[in-house]
């Protein structure tokens, strides 16, 4: 990945550049305390909401009162806080700015940018009125969608930016291959990937574990998408398209806030959005002229799908492809590496769930019918340290959202990084305790690791059973543990909660007994443990050196 500017997608709607918004507008400090902004930020914009003014309500209750009456006092109306800043300041830091922001307004927060206003909602209430509600609120996933028929526009044309009728067809025609008899169908090949990836563990051997994850979720995500007869086919299409997605990634805040070299870049994007589209369009020439009935990726399902109105057309074939895969590689990736920090730093969790795992249990319902360990593992994980921290929507229309007035074209923002943290779900919810799940059944407004509503993901089942199958075989004959002194530091990117330096993990081949002791958490730095309650370790000696 490049060194240039993050990504602020959810500034995409801005009216100027950013450069020319807000220039006078204080940015968050880098240096304010977590989960604070500076307070010279919050102002009381009246704007902000659409309320009766005073005059205006002194003049209705004169004309409802006799000639002769006092007119009642009327208080001033006071509009909610509103932070000022720059968007682009705030997407350097915003895992410090969304907590700051619910730290200052609470259920939700408005951040404007010279004339252009960003909500952000915290509450699972607002949750539930913005995601149940598609065609007042839609989605807009890219910030760069390209020109008008240019391959940009057409590969990024799939669920994640399709609205009305047309999403509702294309979902519809889309949900077969993420069925159960479809992920039934996926299963061995995950197996099989999951044993290749270990087969490549060395013992004592000290490696990024989230870059390892990366890689094999490239591997997972190309073979269940593109085939599982041609791998090495599948394989390069999965690296072209990651590599696709990391330039989207880059470039798009320069969309709104353009650097001299920006058209450069923006043509690199053009251009190999325009090679990514021949490609992938050859793939689905030849799924067409050489039909498999038994082949089950999901490209081999989509091709073969027909509806009252046919089949999806080549073009919606590719947007779809795409789409589909910038959606599910990294967010798993990383769904993985905070999975196996946390485990690793929780070692009595580890212990129990390494022993169900050998004794054939570890998937296994709980009696009282709660979802299996290993299913509650992954649950408290996406919990504490979602892959997914914010989506977005767009405003179709004006509509009110709490005490604001939106219009239309505004986005807002909703943030799974900050509900699911809320006292309102559960106590201590800074600690990973995936035994709360036997009883906590929360809302799909409070919990959402894949979004809610008729929009919810709809490749969340089959990364689940990715989870669910791959890390029994990953743990069972390893004990992977934190590199000791390593700094894991969370950062909020291109919507996603990733580790900024990576998850250094040292993979130890361990002997098939059990006993205390055999899982032991490490000293570590970094702003994680802001975010998640770890075990106080005693520091150690100097990191062992990756080999």
């Amino acid at each position: 990945m490049s060194s240039r500017e993050p990504s602020c997608p959810f500034s995409q709607a801005m009216k100027k550049p950013l450069g020319e918004l807000g220039s006078a507008d204080p940015p968050i400090s880098a240096s304010s305390p977590p989960g604070q902004l500076p307070a010279t930020q919050t102002s009381v914009t009246q704007p902000s909401v659409t309320q009766p003014s005073v005059t205006q309500l002194s003049a209705k209750q004169s004309a409802s009162n006799s000639a002769t009456a006092a007119p009642t006092a009327v208080s001033p109306v006071v509009a909610p806080p509103v932070t000022h800043g720059s968007l682009v300041e705030l997407s350097r830091d915003l895992l410090g700015g969304l907590r700051g922001l619910h730290a200052q307004h609470g259920p939700i927060a408005a951040f404007q940018d010279g004339d252009q206003r960003v909500l952000f909602l915290f509450d699972p209430e607002y949750n539930r009125q913005v995601l149940s509600d598609a065609q007042t609120f839609h989605a807009h996933f890219f910030a760069l969608r390209g020109p008008k028929r240019s391959s940009q526009r057409r590969v990024t044309c799939g669920l994640l930016a399709m609205n009305g009728e047309q999403h509702k067809r294309n979902r519809r025609m889309v949900k077969e291959p993420f069925g159960p008899r479809a992920i039934e169908g996926y299963r061995q090949t995950i197996a099989e990937l999951a044993a290749d990836e270990v087969a490549t563990w060395h013992d004592g051997e000290c490696v990024d574990f989230n870059e390892r994850m990366i890689r094999y979720m490239l591997k997972v995500t190309s073979r269940i998408l593109f085939g599982l007869d041609e791998p090495a086919l599948a394989y390069e299409l999965g690296e072209q398209i990651a590599h696709w997605v990391a330039l989207n990634n880059d470039f798009g805040v320069h969309a709104l806030a353009p650097l001299e070299n920006f058209d450069a870049g923006y043509q690199e994007l053009l251009s190999f959005a325009q090679e990514l589209e021949a490609n992938v369009l050859k793939l689905i020439h030849h799924r067409r002229d050489n039909p498999n009935p038994a082949a089950n990726d999901v490209l081999s399902i989509l091709v073969g799908s027909l509806d009252a109105q046919g089949g999806l057309s080549d073009e919606e074939l590719v947007g779809q492809c795409c789409v589909l895969f910038a959606a599910a590689h990294m967010t798993t990736a990383h769904s993985f590496s905070w999975t196996a920090f946390l485990l690793a730093q929780h070692p009595s969790v580890m212990q129990t769930l390494w022993e169900a795992i050998h004794d054939g249990t570890a998937d296994e319902p709980h009696p009282t019918g709660a979802p299996s360990l290993l299913e509650r593992v992954i649950k408290e994980s996406m919990r504490v340290l979602p892959a997914s921290a914010y989506s977005q929507r767009i405003a179709a229309e004006p509509v009110r959202v709490g005490p604001f007035e939106v219009q239309r074209g505004e986005p807002l923002v909703f943030t799974p990084l900050i509900t699911h943290r809320l006292a309102s779900l559960c106590d201590d919810p800074q600690r990973f305790d995936p035994d709360r799940w036997v009883t906590l059944k929360p809302t799909a407004y409070q919990y959402h690791p894949f979004g809610a509503g008729p929009r919810r993901c709809i490749g969340g089942p089959l990364a689940m059973e990715v989870l669910r199958t791959s890390l029994p075989i990953f743990l069972r004959d390893w004990r992977l543990s934190v590199q000791p002194g390593a700094r894991i530091d969370a950062e909020v990117k291109s919507t996603m909660l990733n580790p900024k330096r990576g998850v250094p993990m040292v993979f130890d081949r361990h002997p098939q007994t059990t006993g205390e002791g055999r899982f032991i958490a490490t000293a570590i730095e970094g702003n994680v443990a802001e975010l998640v309650d770890l075990i106080e370790v005693p520091a150690t000696n100097l990191p062992r050196k990756p080999r």
